[in-house]
């Protein structure tokens, strides 16, 4: 039976409770293209589907002495896929952050420190487990229109199924350029080092010759199960944005490329999104 009505039925809960709070956090939800959505190694596994996402997010955050902050927030994330049910997901969560500013002025660096925790309720009930992040980020503004950011981020997931538990590690980069009060280019790096889940369809005997783990899921509807198997990977990403701000809100053009690298013939993604973002 699907569950997508719980997911919105929990989605609009928490809107009541953020609205009724008047807590001030923002509202995101994009539309994405993945041209892999099988992470598939082998041509004729590759899958195309679309995804939609939204993040609901409020918290509140006190300033301190010396430039320091602390910030408190809960948020509910959610997935969904057109085609492929199994993949639907909603993750609330808490996040809680530290900035540090040393000084005044626009053009001081700022660092900032947050840890997450939260828990993912997925259709496919091996897909569900509770998730851990911890993020470091500085942001440098340069002149007026440049704005530089790096950062690292640790994640843990534990799902309720081997096949995808995931361990990751991952460092980017970012440079933004405001061509005028509302138009922001971008162009951003990522680097990752963890767990990656590909799907193929069967029989594969060069991974049971390897004694690769695998586990045999009906998420793609192609008539037989296909094969979920993991392993560790390098995945480097390359993206470009294009922003327009109206206000408080803010719509995202962006497109992505990944390549994941690893002892076997490794893959490609392709993913192109549209962002819807709002402040309240």
């Amino acid at each position: 039976m699907s569950r997508t009505p719980s997911f919105i039925a929990a989605g609009f809960a928490l809107a009541v409770a953020v609205h009724l709070a008047a807590a001030p956090g923002h509202l995101v939800t994009e539309a994405v293209w993945h041209d892999n959505v099988t992470n598939a190694e082998r041509p004729e596994d590759r899958l195309p589907a679309w995804q939609w996402t939204g993040e609901l997010e409020a918290g509140h955050s006190r300033n301190l002495a010396d430039g320091h902050r602390l910030r408190a927030a809960v948020h509910l994330r959610t997935e969904l896929w057109p085609r492929l049910e199994g993949l639907n997901q909603v993750a609330p969560g808490v996040t809680l952050g530290w900035d540090f500013k040393p000084g005044l002025g626009p053009h001081r660096p700022r660092l900032t420190a947050e840890l997450e925790a939260g828990e993912v309720r997925a259709h496919e009930r091996d897909r569900s487990g509770g998730s851990g992040a911890g993020r470091l980020q500085i942001r440098q503004r340069v002149r007026t229109d440049w704005l530089l950011l790096a950062g690292h981020e640790w994640r843990r997931f534990d799902a309720r199924g081997r096949a995808f538990d995931r361990t990751g590690r991952e460092w980017f980069g970012r440079v933004e350029w405001s061509a005028s009060p509302v138009w922001v280019f971008v162009a951003e790096g990522r680097e990752r080092v963890g767990d990656v889940v590909s799907y193929s369809r069967p029989p594969r005997p060069d991974l049971e010759a390897i004694g690769k783990p695998i586990t045999l899921v009906d998420t793609f509807e192609q008539g037989v199960p296909w094969i979920a198997y993991y392993f560790r990977a390098r995945t480097r990403s390359g993206a470009v944005e294009v922003q327009r701000a109206f206000g408080r809100t803010g719509i995202t053009l962006r497109h992505e490329l990944r390549h994941t690298l690893h002892a076997g013939p490794g893959y490609r993604n392709q993913l192109t999104t549209l962002r819807f973002a709002t402040a309240f």
